[in-house]
């Protein structure tokens, strides 16, 4: 092992024995939320393009940082995100299946907590893109990976929580094969939730 090695183990390890002493102190909670999805894509060229209305699933933390003032409450979910969109008069869906980890900072104001972080996010459904006017389809039409920044609120009633928060990726989405048809395109989710800390 060259010196550059052995000092990058040592500065893993007293990371590690760090981490594992502040985590043992720190009042550490975990809990579960889900609720509705209001997602959208920046496609210029989809047409009559709208909110699609879907939901969201998964476990956070809440870790202390400094006691009753900051904390980290990463976060692991499944979110149905998307767009509707009309062609021929009928309401077609945008199906984008995504698992998001979530990293925010949340600080805590009495009974309300501000979070704000980032998040980065990968596709578990391998959608198609259908064009229509031109009889045929886009296969495997968009990116396996997102990242962006969330922000929200949470409101705290004992075990219970209630939130909001807005999800905004910065990368584009799309394919080259599907640039053309659909134009570039990054996700937006608006989040309403409620949940429950053990």
């Amino acid at each position: 092992m060259n010196t550059k090695q052995s000092k990058i183990a040592v500065l893993a390890i007293l990371t590690l024995m760090i981490g594992m002493n502040v985590m043992s102190m720190a009042q550490s909670r975990f809990g579960i939320r889900g609720g509705l999805n209001a997602s959208n894509v920046s496609f210029d060229n989809l047409p009559n393009r709208s909110e699609r209305f879907s939901y969201h699933l998964g476990f956070f933390a809440d870790v202390p940082v400094l006691s009753n003032f900051m904390s980290m409450q990463p976060e692991l979910s499944y979110s149905v995100k998307g767009a509707a969109f009309e062609y021929l008069n009928e309401r077609r869906k945008l199906n984008l299946q995504y698992v998001d980890f979530l990293l925010p900072v949340a600080f805590h104001l009495s009974s309300i907590d501000i979070q704000v972080g980032p998040f980065a996010s990968f596709l578990a459904s391998t959608p198609d893109y259908t064009v229509f006017d031109e009889n045929r389809v886009v296969i495997d039409a968009f990116k396996k990976y997102d990242v962006g920044l969330t922000a929200g609120l949470s409101y705290n009633f004992n075990n219970f929580l209630f939130g909001i928060r807005y999800n905004q990726g910065f990368v584009d989405v799309t394919k080259d094969s599907s640039r053309p048809l659909l134009g570039s395109g990054k996700n937006a989710v608006g989040q309403a939730s409620i949940g429950y800390k053990f």
